[in-house]
């Protein structure tokens, strides 16, 4: 049906600071190592994800093999990023490019709005679906424990949102939380 996994694509607008030389002690590490603890408190497995744009990232993976990519980019020590992405599978967009085109549209802009609805960020709901990538952001100055996870579960419930909406329209079986999860690389 849908095939997820997380990836951290294109960040937009990124500016590589000059000299472009990150030291060990800098606010962004502190903040990996913090987020780090916490997932590992949590029972998420780690691996560290290369991003030529990002300070530090990694794939988390819960105990239920869900991922959701991680990072900080660079010069942003003051916001970090979660997100995960879901790819339609050849037959979901052959589907959906079979439908009339103001049935897609009408199905996109519902999508859309549950998206909104549900207050997460989100991009790639266009004609044609390659992927819908949701995400959510955390400034620095309100970055706990208690925000960390609760935007983390909102990307994940977001993928669950994408997934079911297209489950429902197309009459196809909900995907198993065990299958079609991975890390782009």
């Amino acid at each position: 049906m849908i095939n997820y996994y997380s990836g951290t694509y294109n960040y937009k607008g990124i500016d590589m600071p000059e000299g472009g030389v990150m030291t060990n002690k800098s606010p962004s590490n502190d903040v990996k190592d913090k987020v780090h603890g916490w997932l590992m408190e949590d029972g998420w497995k780690l691996q560290k994800y290369a991003l030529p744009d990002a300070s530090w990232a990694f794939v988390a993976e819960d105990p239920c093999n869900r991922k959701i990519v991680v990072a900080q980019k660079v010069g942003r020590d003051d916001q970090l990023l979660m997100q995960a992405t879901v790819i339609p599978t050849e037959d979901i967009t052959t589907e959906l490019d079979q439908l009339s085109e103001d049935e897609r549209n009408n199905f996109l802009w519902d999508l859309r709005f549950e998206l909104l609805r549900a207050g997460i960020d989100f991009d790639g709901v266009t004609v044609p679906l390659k992927r819908v990538e949701v995400m959510m952001r955390i400034a620095s100055d309100a970055l706990t424990k208690d925000t960390f996870v609760q935007r983390l579960g909102q990307v994940h419930k977001g993928v669950i949102l994408v997934q079911w909406m297209v489950a429902r329209k197309f009459a196809k079986p909900l995907p198993q939380k065990e299958i079609g999860f991975r890390a782009q690389t």
